[in-house]
């Protein structure tokens, strides 16, 4: 196994039990009874950056060789902030999805806008109009936390979908 492989398995791992955790909370989607439409989107929002995720962390697997150990610890910032994340998001057994969702999305949102900031620290092979939107989506994440108003989370899920849509010829190497 290459060095870098090694090395990767970690916050790979990471994403993949947060993705686990939030795969599970796909139930919700189908149980009529307590669905709620902002935490259905914001599901698969954060599935689909979840993803996004592992698909651009392969830019950053090469170089873990030539990197201190400090600097890897670093690199594992992204993935602990995402399981954090999905921690906060997914609502306790027999908690009612919309309640849940509600109490806790500023909490939600900050984790969110921090996450996302943490992505400042590192080059990905991405464009670079890919940092200005990222500063203007904290921004908005931050508002949305402030404000808590649902016409703010339904835009971000305008922008996160305009955004899937860019990527989507994004080349996996």
């Amino acid at each position: 196994m290459d060095p870098a492989e090694y090395l990767a398995i970690i916050p790979l791992l990471i994403y993949g039990i947060g993705l686990t955790d939030l795969l599970s909370e796909w139930k919700r989607i189908f149980d009529k009874e307590d669905r709620y439409l902002l935490y259905v989107i914001y599901t698969i929002i954060l599935t689909e950056v979840a993803i996004y995720n592992v698909v651009i962390y392969v830019d950053l697997v090469n170089s873990f060789p030539e990197q201190t150990y400090g600097q890897y610890l670093a690199h594992l910032l992204p993935p602990i902030l995402f399981m954090m994340v999905v921690n906060v998001f997914t609502p306790n057994k027999g908690s009612k999805t919309e309640a849940y969702f509600m109490e806790n999305i500023r909490l939600i949102l900050v984790l969110l806008a921090v996450f996302v900031g943490s992505h400042f620290f590192y080059s990905f092979n991405e464009p670079a109009d890919h940092y200005i939107r990222r500063g203007l989506m904290i921004v908005l994440l931050l508002a949305t936390a402030y404000f808590k108003k649902q016409w703010l989370m339904y835009l971000i899920a305008g922008i996160w979908l305009t955004g899937v849509i860019m990527r989507s010829s994004l080349v996996v190497t």
